[in-house]
């Protein structure tokens, strides 16, 4: 595909092309922006377009593509010469297009003068971006350190007389009190200590011993690295994993269950534990019913246990996910006009207005104490004016802040569990000391030709160990043997290499 694409960037680019922007006087330029989105247009947000095109010149045509075939959709723009102006994607599909030639080099836009907000926002992340001394996109930054979040059953705690656990035996004791002992006091043997929505979530017990869930590697303090993959630790956390599940404190179910069965079982009251989405025990207010189907329900957001390194398996997230590339085929104008746009997005201000609405109609924002207040939450659910029902009115935004937190004191009200495990959650995010996997974006070819494998074997072996299929002891050599030939070895190298060669390091990887 990328030499059939490389083909037709070079014959786009000595074809003209009619261009679809269209100036609305003076010197608004008007650029037509590509990413996956359902959120409607209407009134409301018609207010935030107007106010870009008022206040910084850039109108903001969202063509909103398919989150289900939003690559196809790109390529089929790309190759018809139709390439959108602004296009905000996956990192892995930013890379691809970069590797091609599709984006246009920003370095000469960018700079503290110019965009000091977007060069903030940034910070040192800009090295990602950067090929052959090009800067051919912009980021959208996270900001947070971890996604997943352990909830527990605090009343079943009370209810039991245990503590809320700090240690892995301490826990260990707890799934089994919650297995065995009627948390609930229903008089059945219907609980389980813990369960979820895939294995991916055990990562939260693996940090105990140093290890993780996934294929990730681990930056030590000697300067070399720990392949997860086939390091002791994770070893030994597969070992501890498989024990507990033989005993029952796992719910057999959680290897398979979707995220809506991981909901009614914990709608049902059937597990006491559950490593989640951070967001995850809040929906279960908002969307399933949790309050009436389990009403005497207190819940809290847990510390997990530690490694010996004092950090848990929940990951930092990567510093990003996506991106937002500015088409090769746009004009200097409209690349000036699109840096000027991302810097609107990533300051303050221009952050609330295309996540929440322009400010005095959906929203009050003091920026010396960095407080917002939400109108609708004053006004029965319609905006200032009285004009407009609370909506959806984050069409807009690209760049992604995490900055609702920090009105955690407005939100939070002792009568609503849901707004009170909303704050938790979120906040344990940032209270958890989390891993970093140190290749998170490092993609190289040969990562992109042996990850899906890869992965596919690991994750197998993974719940053939814990259930017992496998036997930890005696099959171990051969699963590392298996998964370095097959691949292994040749993907761990390149992304060593390029990771030294970005940032100038010279790790190695531990034996």
């Amino acid at each position: 595909m990328k030499k059939m694409l490389s083909l037709l960037l070079m014959i786009f680019m000595l074809v003209p092309m009619a261009s679809a922007l269209a100036e609305e006087g003076g010197d608004v330029v008007t650029l037509d922006v590509f990413y996956a989105s359902s959120r409607p247009m209407n009134e409301a947000t018609e207010l935030t377009r107007q106010y870009m095109i008022d206040n910084i010149g850039v109108d903001f045509n969202l063509i909103q593509g398919d989150g289900g075939n939003f690559t196809q959709q790109l390529a089929l723009y790309v190759s018809s010469g139709d390439m959108p102006d602004v296009v905000m994607c996956d990192y892995s599909v930013w890379r691809d297009y970069a590797l091609d030639g599709a984006w246009a080099d920003l370095s000469s836009y960018l700079s503290e003068e110019n965009c000091p907000e977007l060069m903030t926002y940034v910070g040192d992340n800009w090295s990602y971006m950067t090929m052959d001394g090009e800067v051919l996109g912009v980021p959208s930054m996270l900001d947070v350190p971890s996604s997943h979040v352990t909830f527990v059953r605090q009343d079943w705690l009370d209810n039991l007389g245990l503590e809320m656990p700090t240690t892995l035996d301490e826990l260990t004791e707890v799934l089994r009190a919650f297995t065995t002992q009627d948390p609930d006091g229903n008089g059945e043997d219907d609980t389980y200590g813990m369960s979820g929505a895939g294995y991916s979530y055990l990562s939260f017990i693996m940090g105990a011993f140093g290890a993780s869930t996934e294929e990730d590697y681990f930056l030590n303090d000697d300067g070399t690295i720990t392949t997860n993959a086939i390091s002791e630790g994770y070893r030994e956390a597969l070992r501890y994993l498989r024990d507990i599940y033989a005993e029952g404190l796992i719910d057999p179910e959680m290897f398979t269950c979707t995220y809506e069965q991981a909901q009614g079982k914990w709608g049902r009251g059937e597990m006491g534990v559950w490593p989640a989405w951070w967001s995850h025990a809040s929906n279960a207010y908002l969307r399933f019913d949790f309050e009436n189907l389990q009403p005497d329900a207190e819940v809290a957001a847990m510390m997990p246990p530690v490694g010996p390194d004092g950090l848990s398996g929940n990951l930092y997230s990567a510093p990003f996910t996506q991106v937002i590339g500015v088409s090769y085929l746009s004009s200097e104008e409209e690349i000036a006009a699109a840096v000027k746009l991302l810097n609107f997005q990533a300051s303050p201000l221009g952050f609330r207005i295309c996540m929440y609405g322009i400010e005095g109609e959906f929203f009050e924002w003091d920026p010396e104490t960095n407080t917002t207040t939400w109108t609708p939450d004053l006004n029965d659910g319609y905006s200032k004016s009285g004009k407009y029902k609370s909506t959806d009115t984050e069409v807009y935004k690209m760049l992604f802040h995490e900055d609702w937190q920090a009105q955690a004191n407005e939100l939070i009200a002792d009568s609503d569990p849901r707004k009170a495990i909303t704050i938790a959650g979120s906040d344990m995010r940032y209270e958890e000391p989390v891993r970093e996997d140190l290749f998170c974006l490092i993609l190289t070819d040969e990562y992109n030709t042996y990850h899906s494998e890869l992965t596919t074997f690991f994750s197998t072996n993974m719940l053939a160990f814990i259930m017992g299929e496998q036997d930890i002891e005696t099959d171990w050599d051969t699963y590392v043997s298996e998964y370095l030939s097959m691949g292994g070895e040749e993907v761990r190298q390149s992304q060593l290499a390029e990771y030294n060669a970005i940032f100038g390091t010279d790790y190695t990887f531990a034996e």
